[in-house]
C-alpha cells in the first residue's frame, strides 16, 4: 500500500470525495483516507502521478 499526505481536508465530506476521486483511478483496487491524520493509502498498479492528479482535480493536495 502506497501513503501519500492530503492537504485542505477539513470534514468527513472533503475525505470521502479525495477517496471517491481516487477509487476511480484506472488501475486502483483500494483507497483509504484519513482526515485525522491528513493521510491516504491506495492499493493498486495506478501510478503516484496519477493519483495526485486525481487528488488535485478534487480541489486538494497531495504528495508521496
Amino acid at each position: 500500500m502506497e501513503q501519500y499526505n492530503v492537504t485542505g481536508m477539513s470534514c468527513a465530506a472533503c475525505s470521502t470525495r479525495v477517496e471517491k476521486a481516487v477509487s476511480s483511478v484506472p488501475g486502483v483496487t483500494g483507497c483509504a483516507v484519513s482526515l485525522l491524520t491528513n493521510s491516504m493509502g491506495v492499493e493498486g498498479t495506478a501510478s503516484a502521478e496519477d493519483i495526485i492528479k486525481a487528488v488535485e482535480k478534487a480541489g486538494y493536495g497531495a504528495s508521496c
